[in-house]
């Protein structure tokens, strides 16, 4: 930052004498313009001056404080655009204007104010694309201006949590990702997914996995699709791609099929559940590649080549989100309306609204400037919050009783994983699976994704809704066979799964047993 020396050589020395008059200082007796600059530099940088200054407007004008506490939170400097927006801008005029209009007598705005009190400064920063006009603090003044009372302490949200909503309002999700995980796996392992020639998968796979999906029925999103292109589900289908291949479990096999990669995939099915659960959440919220801003239904972000940073996005939303109350409920208007308030700026550093060209999909309506930051950040938060955090289990979510505000809680999980004290929850029970006389089998939802998986070596799936329905037949017992997996060892899984095995479907195994022992 520019020294006060450096800001005052750029003033004309009208501008000097204005400092110098508010600021009490003496410029008698100074030959030339050069020796004004040196006298008014030290005079205002004195350390008494500089905090009989501060005292002086400060009591006078409460919002001078809240500017100056900023731009020393930030370290002493900011974007202009990012300041103006908050305490106004500072209008440029040459010498004969300043004369004519004395805008330090009636100023504008709280930066004209500090402006001409010699508080602050204005100039340019960076080169070329990146150059930029910014807002400082003269290196000299600034260690002698009180610190900010909130310095070095955590920023959180001023917003009070709302009534808990009655269980009747939950939208319930039971662990309806992590279970489409499981589903994901069985499907690339019996079927595989086929790949486009831009390496793209195959939209007639994805239909086919998407009806397994646990959330094809019976799951309710809390989205409206802002425009009738928007569909949710192929935003959540294409999140749980990425996350599998960010955990090691795909590979493209000989024939051209994205299939399993073994060792990686069984570290994941043997771990608990809630280890599962914080896998899958590690894996989003430290992707770099995985952009949430582009896949807000209804936003086009497809032109032009600017470039945001999703993965400084999506931490400093989730160190805001970590300031909340575990257990406590919130509204989301409330919340977006708070990030708002304190850190506008989450996904833009420079505060730079105008070179982003995002517009309202199938149409020409892009959404340039700060007046959009509803239609842009703050539906970047509403789909954070409705989509990954809510999918990946760190929040609840529920209808208010009036209106159409979703209400949220951090979930036990989840404010674990923002860094709050909890204990990790004991694994539920493992549910018996129903084998019937008719060589189906039945999983209840909450089946560890293990035995879900070892099902579908031996099966063929039916249905995922309400419970898991898997058909053995002979087919699947072919295709079993060749991976090695013999009916004996299919037969001893079912008996120590289910409470009971049918005789005939014992019988079945250990005759096809016997036919393919016969035939090898």
């Amino acid at each position: 930052m520019p020294q006060t020396s450096q800001m005052l050589v750029e003033y004309p020395e009208i501008h000097l004498h204005v400092i110098a008059e508010l600021r009490g200082a003496s410029l008698d007796g100074e030959k030339n313009v050069r020796a004004m600059i040196d006298s008014l530099a030290g005079q205002i940088t004195d350390p008494t001056s500089v905090l009989m200054a501060f005292q002086e407007i400060t009591d006078s004008y409460p919002r001078v404080r809240s500017a100056l506490d900023l731009l020393i939170a930030e370290g002493g400097e900011m974007r202009e655009a990012q300041f103006s927006r908050e305490y106004g801008g500072i209008r440029q005029m040459g010498p004969s204007k300043l004369e004519r209009e004395q805008p330090w007598n009636a100023p504008e705005s709280v930066a004209e104010f500090l402006y001409y009190y010699g508080l602050i400064g204005r100039t340019y920063k960076g080169e070329g694309r990146n150059a930029h006009t910014i807002i400082f603090i003269p290196s000299d003044v600034l260690p002698w201006l009180p610190q900010p009372a909130t310095a070095g302490g955590e920023q959180g949200l001023a917003v009070a949590p709302v009534p808990p909503p009655p269980s009747s309002r939950m939208l319930w999700l039971e662990d309806a990702f992590l279970e489409d995980a499981g589903t994901l796996l069985g499907f690339l392992h019996t079927e595989g997914l086929r790949l486009q020639a831009d390496g793209a998968p195959d939209p007639d796979d994805i239909e086919q996995l998407m009806i397994r999906l646990k959330s094809r029925d019976g799951f309710v999103s809390p989205f409206e699709a802002p425009a009738a292109s928007a569909n949710i589900e192929e935003t959540r289908v294409a999140l749980l791609l990425h996350l599998a291949r960010r955990l090691g479990w795909l590979r493209r096999a000989d024939d051209g099929r994205v299939r399993l990669t073994g060792n990686r995939v069984y570290a994941f099915l043997e771990q608990p559940r809630s280890e599962q659960r914080f896998s899958l959440w590690e894996a989003w919220r430290t992707s770099s590649e995985w952009n949430d801003l582009v896949r807000i239904p209804g936003l086009d972000c497809s032109i032009g080549n600017w470039q945001n940073n999703p993965l400084q996005t999506r931490e400093v939303v989730l160190q805001l989100l970590a300031r909340l109350q575990p257990g406590a409920w919130y509204s989301q208007t409330d919340v977006v309306s708070a990030v708002k308030e304190t850190i506008p700026d989450f996904q833009r550093p420079t505060g730079d609204y105008d070179s982003w060209y995002i517009r309202v999909e199938n149409t020409d309506n892009f959404l340039g400037g700060f007046e959009h930051w509803d239609r842009v950040e703050g539906a970047l938060l509403r789909f954070l919050l409705n989509g990954p955090i809510y999918w990946l289990s760190a929040v609840d979510l529920a209808e208010p009783s009036a209106g159409d505000d979703l209400l949220f809680s951090l979930s036990a999980g989840g404010a674990r994983w923002l860094g709050h004290d909890g204990e990790t929850p004991n694994e539920t029970r493992r549910r018996p699976i129903v084998v019937e006389e008719d060589f189906t089998v039945e999983l209840p939802a909450d089946t560890p994704l293990m035995d879900r998986f070892r099902v579908e070596r031996f099966s063929n799936w039916q249905a995922s809704y309400p419970s898991y329905l898997y058909q053995i037949n002979q087919r699947s017992l072919n295709r079993a066979s060749a991976e090695g997996v013999q009916p004996g060892r299919i037969l001893a899984f079912l008996n120590s799964r289910a409470r009971h095995v049918p005789q005939r479907v014992a019988a079945g195994l250990r005759k096809f047993s016997e036919r393919h022992a016969a035939s090898s």
